[in-house]
C-alpha cells in the first residue's frame, strides 16, 4: 500500500533560487545607494559653494570689493599655499569677512572638508598673472573632492579638463581635471 508523503518543505534547488535572487536584489540595491550617497555629497558641495558665491556678491555690492583672500591654511595640509582661503582651515578664518559682516551664519564647508575634499578662494589683482591693466579684478573658487560626472552650471568643465584663465597670455589658469568645480568672476 501506497503511504502518503505529508513531509512539506523546500527543495535544495528552490532554495538555491532563492539565494540567488535575493543576493541579486542585494547588490543591485547596494550599488544604487553608493551613487545615491555620491550625489548627495556633491549635491552638499554645490549648495555650499553657491551660498558662499552669493554672499560674496553681495559683500561686492554692499563694500565696492570681494571679500580678502587671507592665506589660511589647514597645519595638516602643507601643501596648501599663502594667498587663498581654504574651508579646512583650522584657525577659524575661512572666509572670516563673511562672518563677521553678517553675509552668512557660518561658512558652509564640504563633505568631507581635508585636504582632498574642500573649497579653495582666491581675490586676485587685475594684473596679477601677467594681465595687462584693463583687466579687472576677479575672484576664483574652487570645490575639490567632487565625486560625480556632472557639472553644476558656471563651472569650468572637469570631463574636458578645461581650464579658466584671467585674460589671454596669463600666467596661470585654474580648473582643470576631474573632481574639480571652477566658480569665478570678474569684478565688474
Amino acid at each position: 500500500m501506497w503511504a502518503k508523503n505529508n513531509n512539506k518543505g523546500f527543495t535544495i534547488v528552490e532554495l538555491l533560487i532563492v539565494i540567488v535572487v535575493i543576493a541579486i536584489l542585494a547588490a543591485i540595491t547596494i550599488v544604487a545607494y553608493n551613487g545615491i550617497q555620491q550625489r548627495g555629497r556633491d549635491s552638499a558641495r554645490y549648495a555650499a559653494a553657491k551660498a558662499i558665491v552669493k554672499a560674496i556678491e553681495l559683500y561686492k555690492v554692499d563694500k565696492g570689493v570681494y571679500p580678502p583672500s587671507d592665506g589660511t591654511l589647514a597645519a595638516k595640509c602643507a601643501s596648501h599655499t599663502n594667498g587663498y582661503s581654504f574651508s579646512d582651515a583650522t584657525d577659524g578664518t575661512w572666509m572670516k569677512a563673511l562672518v563677521d559682516e553678517g553675509y552668512l551664519k557660518q561658512v558652509p564647508v564640504p563633505p568631507g572638508n581635508d585636504c582632498v575634499s574642500h573649497l579653495s578662494y582666491l581675490l586676485v589683482n587685475a594684473t596679477s598673472y601677467n594681465c595687462p591693466a584693463r583687466t579687472k579684478n576677479y575672484y576664483v573658487l574652487l570645490v575639490y573632492g567632487v565625486e560625480g560626472t556632472n557639472t553644476p552650471a558656471g563651472t569650468a568643465d572637469p570631463v574636458d579638463g578645461s581650464n579658466w584663465s584671467p585674460c589671454v597670455g596669463a600666467t596661470a589658469a585654474w580648473g582643470g581635471g576631474t573632481g574639480v568645480w571652477l566658480f569665478q568672476k570678474d569684478d565688474v
